[in-house]
């Protein structure tokens, strides 16, 4: 196995994934128009725009007695004004009707007077609170308005989503509609289902470990909304390699192999994947996931991921979480000093209270790194690292 010659700078290494990603999905199609209750939870593919204004009538925002506000002022407990009660689509001054919370208001009304401050008698409404014109009213386009963006390409569907659509008349949203292969590879991998009892088989393990990383990566493709296949643990073995992944790029669109993408002699993966096609990226200069790999074959991407836990979540999230979609971010002092090393970026994950405690810098393997953080700072590769109190941004998981 041939030693990484050159790291590639991040940028660089963004570009060529994100260009091949975007030139896969629109060669062959990858988008989906799905039925809005189909849409949960996937990746929108385009900027949503309001066909209308929403709401689309003036209407109530408490229950209580639409009113024309003029009629009302000068009204106390004291001194209460009395309106005639009537039931019409339309009133005139003098007239009050009642009204509920989202109902449209009669024509000529522009106020509603909430009902804790009326006394109804007979055909009567006793008025003990002045309003302003359109105080506890909803006016069209207050909410949304027509022609605005509502939800940004690359937004994931979540339950309140799919009530403004469906309160905007929008039936169906185009989606990214991709199928991701797992494939675990390694001789040290054990599969969980073969674990019965981990404190009495622990010690039969004998240096092996248990197959974890296809479920962080199975639930990482789920989370985007797409499909993903596991496929059993690979050996270090190129021809065992190759078959996997000649049967696993027929079921497929990408494939994500974890393991074997370093340096060492058994360390095959990015190698196999040479035999079988083109190498685009091995090796980026980034902290923790330098060993990242991405092929091509048969016109089908492969992401060669790091056995390393950590490193492989990082790579993931770089290369293929932020091409979908975007981090909320917010911008907090450091609780610690972090040091950094010029030329490489510096993925590092952070617990979030009053500061951002950066939780561990190094370490590819330690999972619990990932579950306490609450996201992560990228430190430039221009920068040596950033000083307590200074405030950086952190993206949110």
């Amino acid at each position: 196995m041939k030693l990484i010659k050159k790291l590639m700078p991040l940028n660089n290494a963004e570009k060529i994934v994100f260009n091949n990603l975007f030139e896969y999905i629109e060669k062959n199609k990858k988008i989906k128009k799905a039925n809005l209750i189909e849409s949960l939870n996937r990746v929108l593919c385009e900027d949503i725009i309001s066909p209308i204004d929403l709401p689309y009538f003036n209407r109530a925002a408490m229950d209580g007695y639409a009113v024309i506000a003029e009629d009302t002022f000068g009204a106390s407990e004291t001194n209460p004004i009395i309106l005639n009660l009537v039931n019409n689509d339309e009133i005139s001054s003098g007239e009050a009707k009642i009204i509920f919370t989202g109902e449209k208001l009669p024509k000529n009304a522009d106020a509603v007077v909430m009902k804790e401050f009326c006394n109804e008698i007979n055909n009567f409404v006793e008025i003990y609170k002045s309003v302003y014109p359109n105080e506890n009213v909803s006016k069209v386009g207050e909410d949304v308005k027509k022609g605005e963006i509502v939800l940004k390409k690359g937004t994931i569907i979540n339950p309140y989503h799919l009530n403004l659509l469906a309160s905007l008349g929008i039936k169906k949203v185009n989606v990214y509609d991709l199928k991701f292969g797992i494939i675990p590879t390694g001789d040290e991998l054990v599969s969980l289902e073969d674990v019965e009892n981990i404190e009495e088989d622990i010690k039969k393990l004998n240096g092996k470990v248990i197959n974890s990383n296809v479920y962080m990566l199975y639930g990482l493709v789920k989370n985007l909304g797409f499909n993903g296949k596991i496929y059993d643990i690979v050996e270090d073995n190129k021809d065992s390699l190759k078959n996997t992944i000649k049967l696993a790029l027929k079921e497929n669109d990408i494939l994500l192999i974890t393991g074997g993408t370093s340096v060492s002699e058994r360390d095959i993966t990015v190698e196999t994947v040479k035999e079988l096609g083109n190498i685009l990226i091995h090796g980026v200069n980034i902290r923790p996931g330098k060993p990242f790999g991405l092929g091509v074959v048969n016109n089908k991407l492969i992401f060669m991921l790091s056995g390393y836990p950590v490193a492989s979540a990082v790579q993931f999230e770089l290369f293929i979480q932020r091409f979908f979609t975007k981090r909320k971010k917010i911008i907090m002092p450091l609780k610690r000093n972090i040091a950094s090393e010029l030329g490489r970026v510096d993925f590092v994950r952070v617990k979030i209270n009053k500061y951002v405690d950066p939780i561990r810098i190094t370490g590819s393997g330690v999972i619990s790194s990932l579950t306490r953080s609450d996201g992560y700072i990228l430190i430039p590769e221009n920068v040596e690292g950033y000083e307590k109190g200074e405030f950086v941004e952190v993206y949110l998981f």
